[in-house]
Formats: C-alpha cells, structure tokens, sequence
C-alpha cells in the first residue's frame, strides 16, 4: 500500500479529477468504518483485496507494451476492420474481444481508430457514413464490453469471485461464455437490423492476417489455459498464477516476435514497460480506490436487517437477480461505478446470508456491469467512444445502446427468473 500511494502522489498533477475523488472517499469510508466500530482486519482485508488491481494493472502494462511491439497487432486490426458490412461486425467485435483481454482500454482506443479511419472507404455519402460510424463504434464497443463476462485478467473476475468461497472460475467459465454468447448473437441481430449501403465493397489483401489472428488468440489462450492449469496442478490461486503467467508470457511474445538479440529485447521491453507505468496511475488511482470503498460500504451494511426485509417480503433468489441488474444499471447512470455495485450488490447478498446460488449471483452482476459499460455516461468504454466519434454521451449511450441493453437485460432477467423458479 505505501508503494502504491507513494507513487499516486508522485503523479499527483496528473491524476484525473474523478480518481482523486474517488482516492478521498475510500479515505473517508475507511474512517467511517473505524468511527461505526468496524474490525481493523475487515479494513485489512479490503486493501489487501484492492490492492490486487493495481498488480493485475501493472502486469497488463507490460502485456500490453510487449504486444503494441511487434506487427501483428496491427496486422490484425487493419483486418478485422476492413471488411465489407455484411461480416463486419462478427469481425470487429471479435477483434474487439480479444484486443480488450490483451491490451484493456489501450485495445479499444487502437481498433476503434483505425475503423473509424477508413469507413469512408464504404460511405459515398455522409448519411450512410453517420450510419457505418454507429455501427462501427457499436460493434467494437460490444465486443469490448463483453470481455467482463468471462475474462481471466478482467477486473470482474478478480474482484468478485474471492468474495463466493465455493465458486471458482473454471466452474463459473461455461456460464460466462454462454453469456457472452448471447451478448453477440444478440450485437449481431442489432447490426443486421441497421441500413446497409448498396454499394460493392472488395476487401484490401492483408498478408500474415490469418496467422496473426491466430497469434493473439493463441496468446489469450495459452494466459487462461497456463493460470487455470496451474491453480488445478500446482494449487497456486488463480488470480496469483495469473500475475505470473502474464509477464511471462510478455516475454515469451518478445522472443517468439522479435528475434535476436534476446538479451537487448528484453531490456528495451523492461524499459518500456517501466516508462508505461505512469500513464497508468489514474487507472490505477480509480480502480484501486472504487473497490476499497465498494468492500468497505459492503462492511458497513446492516446485514441482518437486509436479510430479514428480503425474508418478509419473499423474494427468490431470480427476483433478486433481476433486482441487481435493474438497481446496477440504473445506478451507473448517477455516476456510481459499476464496480462500485458490483461489489455492494454481491457483497451484501453473501455476508447477510441470503440463500442465492453464487452462480446466479455472479450472473446477476456480470449482466448489470457489461450493459453499465455501454449505457453510463461515466464508464471509460463510453467515454472513449464519445471521444473518437464526437457524440453526446445520450447519443452514443442511450440512443445506439439503449434498445440493446434493455432486450439483453430483458432476455437476462426471464432466464434467471426461470432458473429461480426451477430452484
């Protein structure tokens, strides 16, 4: 912790307003928490669990470097982009999926930019060219967005499967990838809906895209499979194998990449990697200060008295669900982090005792937090897409995703009711 608040106060001037109003709150809450009588270790145990983000963010920077290297990123992106409409979207939010595993929002930022960079190409007017814009944006958004579904270096999964004791990532995995299934399916049944320009479009060659694509998917790949392999054979916890593999593999990419010398390779990406680092502390500011007060607000609930409103109001366990994906994606309109009510929400139905399956449970959040990411205002993947297409946060957030949002949430919410009923 002091290595951490050491360097945030180094680049104190650079922080963004928003992380260091969320650092001050986290303070805040800690003091609540010792003032209402809270258990030093349950303080204790909050850091020590949010300090693990800035961890898994220090080792996606070196990834994220090691990647951003060598060609085959870009080789992949130019293909992925440039493709005629009818499979474009498949295309782009696949690349957008996997680019967000390995890179974060640095993979959303890169894909998105070149798209946009060359939609020209299939838009001989500006109507049609607003149109190819949305659809664009829309489809690397998805794909981004539904990486916190499923993901081994996403901040969801690290975040809140210690808080489920009986629940593990690979027992928790078909689930979130059937989610995610039918977060694209549906993406894609939204971009077929849209208009598509009648004019032939003939895909440039790209040579080495082919491998390329299978290079990255390879590198995702070989990081879920080696960190699950690993919890299972070694014993070691997923979420600290996965602070291993990760620069592990960063290495292994630049000496598979780059050739010789091993040893100046190696050196320079050290370098690199040590020189990323600041522009990483307001990300890191903001996602280690949002899950320190979302477990410290957690501590400080009345458990009981939740407990025993849910009792006497009899609600199942698929009402709740559906409770926590309406109350997660309306909060993050306020302002709220989604991480924030992923924590809370979760965190209250475990440490009050409710009789809710931890799958259920997980489900629940994880649908709320993919749809915030689209809809709030607040959320970097938005905040992004505001940036590089030049649109209101109600245009891009409302208006391109509402419709989806409220169809997935809907198809969500009748699938959990139904298993809650079965329950």
């Amino acid at each position: 912790m002091t290595l951490i608040v050491c360097h945030i106060l180094m680049r104190w001037r650079h922080v963004r307003t928003n992380a260091k109003v969320l650092l001050l709150l986290a303070a805040l809450s800690a003091v609540l928490l010792v003032m209402a009588g809270g258990d030093p270790g349950s303080l204790a145990l909050a850091a020590s669990r949010a300090l693990y983000l800035p961890a898994l963010l220090t080792v996606m920077a070196i990834l994220r470097v090691a990647a951003m290297r060598s060609n085959i990123v870009n080789t992949a992106a130019h293909f992925v982009v440039d493709q005629p409409p009818s499979r474009r979207f498949v295309l782009l939010a696949s690349g957008s999926h996997i680019f967000g595993i390995l890179l974060n929002l640095g993979g959303l930022q890169l894909l998105l930019g070149i798209a946009l960079a060359q939609r020209d190409r299939t838009a001989p007017t500006p109507q049609i060219g607003e149109v190819q814009g949305r659809r664009i944006a829309n489809a690397v958004m998805r794909g981004f967005a539904a990486t916190i579904l499923w993901s081994p270096a996403g901040l969801a999964m690290n975040m809140l499967l210690p808080l489920m004791p009986t629940l593990g990532y690979v027992s928790y995995l078909p689930y979130g990838l059937g989610l995610m299934v039918v977060f694209f399916a549906l993406g894609w049944v939204f971009d077929r809906l849209e208009p598509r320009p009648r004019r032939t479009f003939t895909p440039s060659p790209h040579k080495g895209a082919g491998l390329a694509m299978a290079a990255l998917l390879g590198l995702l790949i070989a990081i879920t499979g080696l960190s699950a392999l690993a919890e299972a054979v070694i014993g070691i916890p997923m979420r600290a194998a996965i602070l291993i593999v990760i620069p592990s593999m960063a290495v292994v990419w630049v000496l598979l990449t780059e050739g010789r010398p091993f040893s100046g390779n190696l050196t320079s990406l050290a370098r690199d990697g040590f020189r990323a680092l600041p522009d990483s502390t307001s990300e890191i500011c903001l996602i280690g200060a949002s899950a320190f007060l979302g477990l410290t607000v957690v501590e400080m609930l009345p458990a009981d008295q939740l407990r025993l409103l849910i009792e006497n109001v009899s609600l199942g366990p698929g009402v709740i669900a559906c409770i926590i994906i309406l109350l997660m994606t309306l909060v993050s309109q306020l302002g709220l982090s989604p991480m924030i009510g992923a924590l809370v929400c979760s965190g209250a139905i475990i440490s009050s005792g409710i009789d809710m399956p931890e799958v259920m449970l997980m489900l629940a959040v994880m649908c709320g937090w993919s749809g915030s990411m689209l809809l709030s205002p607040f959320a970097s993947t938005l905040a992004i897409a505001m940036g590089m297409t030049d649109k209101s946060a109600r245009e891009v957030g409302l208006r391109w995703n509402g419709p989806f949002i409220l169809t997935y949430c809907a198809i969500s919410m009748t699938a959990l009711l139904i298993a809650g009923a079965l329950l």
